[in-house]
């Protein structure tokens, strides 16, 4: 999970116009915000939950097959 102590926002858009207010205050030569500001907070629990979904979705073994943009389905 992401803290101030240790932000994870790699796999986050970069750049000013980016929804992630860490990479966004990057872009803009600002200090990002405190992570305990944010708004909509994940528990620890739910983050148990979904991580191993999310890690396994956004390694680059799937990704790399999602890069040619075909669909499961020919017709």
């Amino acid at each position: 999970m992401s803290t101030d102590a240790k932000p994870m926002h790699s796999k986050c858009p970069d750049g000013k116009l980016s929804w992630c207010f860490y990479n966004r205050a990057k872009a803009d030569n600002k200090v990002p915000g405190s992570h305990k500001s944010m708004k909509t907070k994940l528990s620890e629990e739910v983050v148990a939950k979904i991580m191993p979904v999310y890690q396994r979705l956004a390694s680059n073994e799937i990704l790399l097959r999602c890069v040619s943009g075909k669909t499961q389905n020919a017709n």
